[in-house]
């Protein structure tokens, strides 16, 4: 696995203990990560992410106090700057699409390997969208079941929208699109409330699997990696 020179903060969620300082441990292991706070429960998660200002809270979907999702969209209010990811041990399709719909970033199955965790990581720290295998075909599903009128849909979006959207989609910030696309960055926030209006969404997770659906990229990152 190829290391990275940037050092990305992580802060840990759990109330199994064992679990938690077993990941941490993990974790510390690579010296691209820094495990800034380590929480038994989801008040503290929310309070200590904005202390702490992590690039990444890894969440348990079955945290004490606040849940995963109410905790997820405190975090997302108060500290928009942190990437979130719930971290859970049920394949369910309701849960995978209350945390999506709650604004995460990351929804990753608990038996994950350390190696896909790390890579996951890393993308969601981008602001990549990722998904373990098969959650990310579930999620998809549902986005097409959605959005019968396919053609329709992207019809409704300009030239420049759809380019947006495919950017948007890859975890391109604000000011990377802008930069791509020789536009300014509030153009470029205003192109993006336009689309998510446009397409009913509430935000950037639900334009990337829009995306896949509609062909717009190939896929949803997902925590399996492919031999090169």
């Amino acid at each position: 696995m190829e290391e990275t020179d940037q050092v990305i903060k992580v802060l840990l969620a759990d109330d199994e203990e064992i679990y938690r300082e077993g990941l941490a441990k993990v974790l510390k292991e690579q010296k691209h990560i820094e495990i800034v706070s380590q929480c038994s429960n989801g008040r503290d998660a929310v309070q200590k992410a904005k202390e702490t200002e992590p690039d990444v809270a890894l969440i348990d979907t079955n945290i004490l106090d606040y849940d995963s999702v109410e905790a997820t969209r405190h975090i997302n209010e108060s500290s928009p700057k942190v990437k979130v990811a719930l971290l859970t041990d049920s394949k369910s399709e309701q849960e995978l699409f209350s945390a999506i719909e709650s604004g995460v970033t990351g929804y990753l199955l608990k038996d994950i390997k350390i190696d896909d965790l790390v890579k996951s990581i890393e993308l969601i720290g981008k602001g990549e969208v990722v998904v373990s295998p098969p959650l990310g075909e579930k999620l998809v599903g549902k986005f097409a079941s959605m959005k019968e009128k396919e053609s329709e849909d992207q019809a409704g979006l300009t030239d420049r929208e759809i380019e947006i959207t495919r950017l948007l989609a890859k975890g391109a910030t604000n000011k990377e699109i802008a930069e791509t696309l020789f536009i300014t960055e509030n153009t470029t926030k205003v192109h993006v409330k336009n689309i998510l209006e446009k397409l009913q969404l509430r935000n950037r997770q639900q334009l990337a699997a829009f995306a896949v659906q509609q062909g717009l990229i190939t896929e949803i990152r997902d925590t399996e990696q492919k031999p090169d």
